[in-house]
Formats: structure tokens, C-alpha cells, sequence
């Protein structure tokens, strides 16, 4: 191998080295608030298209830190309480609700499992007869939550003005929701974060 052949190596593997310095440089600057700041910004726009609640953006390093599913769980005291008490309060409801569908003999619908793809699928039995007075308890039967909004869909002027479970108060796994009709007619409802999962109430 000439002298020449092992100059152009070193030339190539020195100018090699400074593209990645250069390339190291750049991506080190941009860092991982780059990537962060885009999710922030794409989680905002879904949020605004879907018309979900707003969410603050959480910048504490020890609770970003935490998974979400154990952000509420803690040693303090005050939060071990206040969870007994959203975990009693949910156990109470859930009581009441299946006690008024008893008393009133309701009908069970149950949001089954896979429901976010299943569109008409999504809630059995569909579509549901339901006689005036008598109520529909809707059961979460999925491993995420979902809501139960009458309505067509987020453009429909009447969206949850006969029922609405709530974006605030989201049908997480295995929770339930109750409403009793007063008049007869055909109401259909949606989930809204799946908007395409629909069903229908029948009034006779």
C-alpha cells in the first residue's frame, strides 16, 4: 500500500470524524425538549380537534418521571384518603346504580371489549329498547374508558343533552352509568374519544 493510498484513508476518516461532530452537535442542541415540545403540540391539536377537556402540561421532573397509572398513588396520607374516598364513592354509585335498575327494571348494555374499533359493534345490545320511565345501565366491559353521549357525533347541536357519562367522569374499565328516558322517541349516542362507536336507543 503507497503513501498516497494511506493519506487519502486519513483524509476520508478525518473528514468522516468532523461530519459526525458536526451531526453530534446539531442533534445534542436540539436535545429532547425538540421531541417533547412536538408531542406537547400534537397532543393540543387532538385535544382541540376532538373537543377533549384541556390537560396541563406537567414540567415537574419527579411526577414525569412516574407512570401515569401510579401518579395518584402515594405515601401521603391526604392522597391515600382521597383515593379510599374516590374508591368508595365509585363502589357507591355503581351500588345505586344497579339498585335503581333493579327497582326500575332497567336494561343492561355493556361496551364490549375491543369496542374503540368496532363501530356499531361497540355497545351489545344495539340498538336497545328501553320502555318510558325504565332506565339503561351502561357497563365498561373494555380495558379502556369511553363515554356514552347521546347525540351523533361532536357536530350534532343536541350532543349530550338526553345523557352524557362525561369526559370528566370517564367510563374507565368495569365502571358503569345510568339514565332513565322520560319520553319516547329514537335517540342515538357515540363515544366521545371513539367517535366512531355509535349505538341507538329505541323509546317505543
Amino acid at each position: 500500500m503507497g503513501f498516497g493510498t494511506i493519506s487519502r484513508s486519513i483524509l476520508v476518516m478525518g473528514i468522516s470524524l468532523v461530519i459526525v461532530v458536526i451531526l453530534w452537535a446539531w442533534i445534542g442542541h436540539i436535545g429532547p425538549s425538540f421531541s417533547a415540545g412536538t408531542l406537547t403540540r400534537q397532543q393540543a391539536a387532538l385535544r382541540q380537534h376532538y373537543g377533549l377537556p384541556f390537560r396541563p402540561v406537567i414540567t415537574n421532573p419527579t411526577v414525569l418521571q412516574t407512570p401515569p397509572s401510579l401518579r395518584n398513588v402515594s405515601g401521603n396520607s391526604a392522597n391515600a384518603a382521597n383515593a379510599d374516598n374516590s374508591t368508595k364513592a365509585a363502589v357507591n354509585n355503581s351500588t345505586k346504580a344497579a339498585a335503581g335498575t333493579t327497582s326500575t327494571g332497567g336494561t343492561a348494555v355493556s361496551i364490549v371489549p375491543g369496542a374503540s374499533t368496532l363501530a356499531a359493534k361497540a355497545f351489545s345490545p344495539n340498538p336497545v329498547n328501553v320502555k318510558v320511565q325504565n332506565s339503561i345501565t351502561w357497563t365498561n366491559k373494555d380495558n379502556v374508558a369511553h363515554t356514552v353521549t347521546s347525540g351523533t357525533g361532536y357536530s350534532d347541536p343536541n350532543k349530550g343533552k338526553e345523557f352524557d357519562s362525561g369526559l370528566s367522569s370517564l367510563l374507565t374499565p368495569g365502571k358503569s352509568f345510568s339514565h332513565t328516558f322520560k319520553t319516547t322517541g329514537e335517540i342515538p349516542y357515540f363515544c366521545q374519544i371513539h367517535p366512531t362507536m355509535v349505538g341507538k336507543v329505541i323509546v317505543p
